[in-house]
């Protein structure tokens, strides 16, 4: 058993695998993110992982550590948790829903430890292809697929009712891409966090699997729902006019979550704002479409073409927001 697990694991660590004379270490992060797990230290060892069918436990040496875990939404993990073993050793157990393979680097005060290997672009690119011929989804996050929020909407259409749309009261609706101004016709500045999809008379899907943490209603925002994907990954959806699901309630990908079917809060069309948090902080979700497409030159060429045509409209909304002010 022990022989068939090093093999498993790289060349690299064989030196490092063994208990060495030298001070005291701790843990300083673990975290999960595109199938990866990082553990990142000073002057801890990792010894030889111990193989179970469900279970991989990877002690760390000349270690310590407080309690920890994560919760995953992830097609062959159930959670990642660990917790000073003895004195001097920290086990961290990656329990998993099927059997697995797995592959360690290490680099200094790092291992890394990848599902199932540690490059995994060439391995999963062959099951991705089809996924990217359909057009449903928009990326690959923390080893998770993200579909389109809009029900039967694809790519295409996406790009066109996000980044390549303009609103017909384009001074206070704002233009739809992350970034952009929001309240500045009011003299006020603040930054749009999310990404608007026009759209009307349409159902609201969940982008991945989660569990619905908040279903609430503001006057800005209208009503709104926030999803959690596991290890502080979140997305928010709003300006919807109805909601089914519930606080609490678990979801899979592609599950109606609301409706849109009118504007709500202080949108002046008809919209979805949707963002995604990793971390619970919102990041420009184009970057993550980008690489996930970044063989289809024919939707790399239409962002292309949307990116430069916003840079002329934003100048023009500029100019517009000026004389706004100015009339008042």
């Amino acid at each position: 058993m022990e022989k068939k697990i090093l093999n498993r694991i790289s060349p690299c660590l064989i030196l490092l695998l063994f208990p060495m004379v030298g001070e005291a270490g701790n843990i300083e992060n673990i975290f999960f993110d595109n199938s990866t797990l990082t553990i990142r230290h000073s002057h801890c060892q990792l010894k030889p992982p111990f193989k179970e069918r469900r279970r991989l436990i990877l002690p760390m040496a000349n270690c310590a550590s407080r309690a920890g875990k994560i919760n995953v939404f992830h097609p062959t993990l159930k959670r990642i948790h660990w917790a000073q073993h003895d004195r001097k050793t920290v086990w961290i157990v990656v329990t998993f829903l099927t059997e697995y393979q797995f592959e360690i680097t290490s680099s200094p005060y790092q291992y890394r430890v990848c599902i199932p290997v540690c490059n995994p672009q060439s391995r999963q690119e062959d099951g991705l292809v089809e996924t990217r011929k359909s057009k449903k989804m928009m990326f690959l996050l923390n080893g998770i697929l993200f579909q389109i929020p809009l029900e039967r909407m694809l790519l295409e259409e996406f790009i066109d009712r996000s980044i390549g749309f303009v609103p017909k009261d384009v001074v206070r609706d704002g233009l739809p891409h992350f970034g952009a101004k929001r309240d500045d016709w009011k003299g006020k500045k603040r930054k749009h966090k999310g990404y608007d999809i026009y759209a009307d008379r349409i159902n609201v899907i969940a982008a991945a699997d989660g569990k619905v943490t908040k279903v609430r209603k503001t006057a800005r925002a209208g009503l709104y729902i926030k999803l959690h994907h596991g290890s502080r990954l979140y997305t928010l959806y709003v300006h919807l006019n109805s909601a089914s699901v519930k606080e609490g309630q678990k979801v899979k990908r592609g599950d109606i979550i609301g409706t849109i079917d009118g504007p709500t809060g202080n949108a002046v069309e008809p919209q979805l704002h949707f963002e995604i948090k990793p971390n619970n902080r919102s990041i420009d979700p184009l970057p993550l479409i980008e690489r996930f497409y970044q063989g289809d030159s024919g939707i790399i060429n239409k962002i292309k073409r949307h990116k430069k045509t916003l840079s002329k409209t934003i100048q023009q909304r500029n100019r517009k927001v000026r004389k706004f002010l100015n009339s008042r």
